[in-house]
Order: C-alpha cells, then sequence, then structure tokens
C-alpha cells in the first residue's frame, strides 16, 4: 500500500502497526490532504524547475486562488431561497443569515440596501418581545440565535439595523439566563449551563453596550464568569462546556473569549492552553481538530485557529499594564508581524513532490526557524492553515467544506472564512496565493467585520441612553 511508503518520510501516519477505525480515517485523510498539495504544486510549477528557490516560492500564485466570485454567488443565491433539505436548520435561521451575511462581508461584497433591509426586517420576526432573539420567527429566545442575530445587524450596520434590538428586554433576558449559583449563563430558560452562554451574552452585551451602562442590576453580568470558565479548563490545557467534561475547540474558543470581555483572560492556564491549541493543528493536514484524536475540520480554522489573536491581544494588553513579559529590549513576533507586508510572498521551502506520497503541509509550508517565537498569539502555522482552507476545503463552484469530500454548507463557509481571514491578518505570515486572496479584516473578538463593527459601535452610541 501507497500508505507505507508515506510513512517513511516521517509525518504522520503514527500507529501504523495497528490499525483501527479511527487510526485508518486519519491515514485516509492525510494521504488525501498530502496529494492535494503535491499536485497543487506540480500545478503551479507546471513544468517549471522544482529545485528554483523562485519557482518553490511562486507555485501558490496560480495554484492557491481564493474563488471570491464563486463563494460570493453561492451565498448570495443561499440568502433569497434554500433547498427544501434545510428545513431541518428552521430554528437556525438567524444562524443562517449571519453565517451568510457574514461570509459576504469578509469577501468584501457590499449588500444592495434593498437585500440589507430585508434581513434586518426579518430578524425583526425573530425578536421575542419578552427580550433576545428565537432561531426563528415565533420561536423562544435563545443565547446562540441571540448572538447570531445581533452580529448578522452588526455587520450590515445600517441606521434600521441599529434600532431592531430592545435594549431593555434584552437587558432582562441576558439576567435571565444568568445562572446565579455557578457563575455563568443558561442557553435559555430552564436549559443548560456552559461557555457558550457565557460568550454569547458578553459579546451581545458588548455589541449592545449593554456591558458599558452597567447598574447594581447589570454588574451582575460578568460576575462569576472568569471562576467559572477557569473551572472548565480541563488536565489538557483546553476548555470544556463545562467544568469536568472534555476540552473542546468551539468551547475553548467561547470560553476565551468570554474572559477576554470580562478583562480576566488571566485566571485560565494560557501556556496550557496555547499549547494544547498548537497541537491540534495536523501537520501533514494544515488545519486543526477539535478535540484530541479526531481529524481535521475546516470549521476549526476559526475556534482554534481564531483563539490565537486573542492570545496576542492578552498579550499585548498585559504588555501595556507592564505584566510579566511585558518588558524587554528584543523584538516580540507581535512587533515582527505588525511590520508585516501582508502583500510580500511568504518564504517557501524548495519542495519535491512525488505522486505516491504528496507533500505534507509541515514540509511545504515550514515555519521559520531563526527567531524564537515569544507571543502565544503566534503558536501555529497559519501559512499551512491557509493552505488548507484554499486548497482542501475550497470547492471551485463556491462554498467551502468541512474537508475534503464533505460538501460545501453555509456553516463551514463562514467559519472557514473567518479562519482564512484571521490567519492572513493576525498569524504574522502574510498572504498564501495572489494579492486578491486577502479577506476583510474581523475582530477575533466577536468575529465581525472590523469595518462594520466600527459603524455598528458609532450607531449603538446614538442609541444609548
Amino acid at each position: 500500500r501507497a500508505e507505507t511508503g508515506f510513512a517513511m518520510d516521517g509525518f504522520g501516519m503514527e500507529g501504523l502497526g495497528f490499525p483501527t477505525e479511527t487510526t485508518t480515517a486519519q491515514w485516509e485523510l492525510e494521504l488525501t490532504a498530502r496529494g492535494i498539495y503535491g499536485d497543487a504544486v506540480a500545478a503551479g510549477l507546471d513544468g517549471g524547475d522544482e529545485s528554483s528557490n523562485e519557482a518553490a516560492r511562486d507555485w501558490a500564485t496560480s495554484g492557491a486562488v481564493l474563488q471570491r466570485e464563486a463563494h460570493v454567488g453561492y451565498l448570495l443565491k443561499s440568502l433569497r431561497r434554500l433547498s427544501a433539505g434545510h428545513v431541518v436548520l428552521d430554528a437556525s435561521r438567524c444562524w443562517l443569515c449571519y453565517w451568510i451575511v457574514h461570509s459576504l462581508a469578509l469577501l468584501g461584497y457590499v449588500l444592495p440596501e434593498e437585500l440589507g433591509n430585508d434581513v434586518v426586517a426579518f430578524l425583526s420576526l425573530c425578536q421575542s418581545n419578552e427580550g433576545g432573539f428565537g432561531g426563528g420567527p415565533g420561536q423562544a429566545s435563545h443565547l446562540a440565535p441571540t448572538y447570531a442575530a445581533v452580529c448578522c445587524l452588526a455587520t450590515i450596520a445600517t441606521d434600521a439595523a441599529t434600532q431592531v434590538v430592545d435594549k431593555k428586554t434584552m437587558r432582562e433576558f441576558l439576567m435571565q439566563c444568568k445562572d446565579q449559583n455557578r457563575g455563568g449563563f443558561k442557553m435559555h430558560a430552564g436549559g443548560e449551563t456552559d461557555v457558550r452562554g457565557c460568550f454569547t451574552a458578553l459579546a451581545v452585551a458588548h455589541l449592545l453596550r449593554i456591558d458599558s451602562e452597567l447598574n447594581s442590576r447589570d454588574s451582575e453580568l460578568k460576575r462569576g464568569v472568569p471562576s467559572f470558565v477557569k473551572r472548565c479548563q480541563t488536565h489538557e490545557g483546553g476548555i470544556a462546556g463545562e467544568p469536568y467534561a472534555e476540552a473542546h475547540g468551539g468551547y475553548s474558543f467561547c470560553g476565551l473569549a468570554a474572559v477576554t470581555l470580562c478583562g480576566e483572560a488571566h485566571v485560565l492556564d494560557l501556556n496550557e492552553l496555547t499549547r494544547w491549541l498548537a497541537h491540534r493543528q495536523g501537520a501533514a493536514e494544515g488545519g486543526f481538530s477539535g478535540r484530541t484524536n479526531k481529524l481535521v475540520d475546516g470549521c476549526y480554522s476559526f475556534w482554534q485557529g481564531g483563539a490565537f489573536p486573542l492570545l496576542r491581544l492578552v498579550h499585548d494588553l498585559g504588555r501595556k499594564q507592564g505584566e510579566p513579559g511585558g518588558e524587554g529590549g528584543t523584538t516580540t513576533a507581535t512587533e515582527k508581524a505588525e511590520k508585516t507586508d501582508l502583500h510580500t510572498k511568504p518564504e517557501a521551502a524548495k519542495v519535491k513532490t512525488n505522486a505516491a506520497t504528496g507533500v505534507p503541509a509541515c514540509v511545504l509550508f515550514p515555519i521559520a526557524q531563526n527567531e524564537p517565537i515569544t507571543n502565544p498569539g503566534f503558536g501555529y502555522n497559519a501559512l499551512a492553515l491557509q493552505g488548507w482552507l484554499i486548497l482542501c476545503c475550497q470547492l471551485k463552484h463556491g462554498g467551502l467544506q468541512d474537508k475534503p469530500g464533505k460538501g460545501r454548507d453555509h456553516y463551514h463557509t463562514c467559519y472557514c472564512l473567518s479562519g482564512l481571514s484571521a490567519a492572513q491578518h493576525f498569524g504574522g505570515d502574510g498572504i498564501l496565493g495572489p494579492a486578491t486572496n486577502l479577506l476583510e479584516k474581523l475582530n477575533p473578538v466577536v468575529n465581525v467585520v472590523e469595518t462594520q463593527l466600527v459603524r455598528w459601535m458609532r450607531g449603538m452610541e446614538k442609541t444609548t441612553g
């Protein structure tokens, strides 16, 4: 079998002599990814000299291109009409609006006024008279679609969008979801308490400026959240949904973002969290898995990869405040990234392709070893992640997928593009492929495009009071 030769280069294929269903699936995915990378390099070189440094750098210019127009076409069609099979997502209609509108914003597409107004009008129908948003019109309020609806409105950021949310009833809904005993938030009245609730509630409060209008009642929003999230950090270093559960990528992002919004990220063991996050990136694939011993999945490009910009933010705030690690005469990775030209071609190693074994991501996109990495915000290979997203998750006819062979959907399109934006703007390695691949910059805390967030927050200032 080709896998035997595949294992001999030292990357991936652990446990080759003891195959299980899980390890076999891992081997197959690694071999698939390596084949895709090898084919992309071969196509990009197009008969050129592989041993040339210039050729090694240039293959991505033609071999790793973001299909922007195709993605926009797929998303716009979906915003107006979905297939009958989407009926199973009836309770996720606010999410569908956010996934699609946010993806379009990342791609730099500006919604026509009429279409934007239609989305705003629909979301207003999903708002409950008792506060918060349900998954669709007439459905019970829940923190998850509430976050999705508010983020979608913030992305549209028109005057009409800023007028939708009833801040008084929203404040009451958030307080109703507060778990006074455990310190976290319930996802809905009588629902489960987990770190998703902590993040979504505090993100909504931040976007609506509720957290800046604190009185004796509202000050309870953040109270107890840091200690609850701290109890959810596991022996692995990642964060679980609730205490004593398994560390998970989505929960880790939510937990880290929640304590960041509280200004108390230091309650976590950030070194162990960084180590756990870094170990979720596959050496052969370049993407992230959500849990230990799981396959990589395009959506974790944001849930895992998007946590590194938050770690960088926490690190930078610590330096400004004179916390340990905030002094010294050496140039940090953060300062280096701030000086990086995003449009420069990333350096690449000389790559020799092999039809049988392909090329692993860690060989195609090697991490520079000439400087120590002192900032936890740069604990991952941003170029390898871009390679995974553009070459393995992207479909030429539009949309992005979990992994090769899975097929596109709006959820994975949203979070693959979110992870790609984070890697481009915060990874410190520049852009893989041509300059036209550059997406709009997102705000890594709430996952809304930065330019739209600025417009939205200005609109919120006018509605404060």
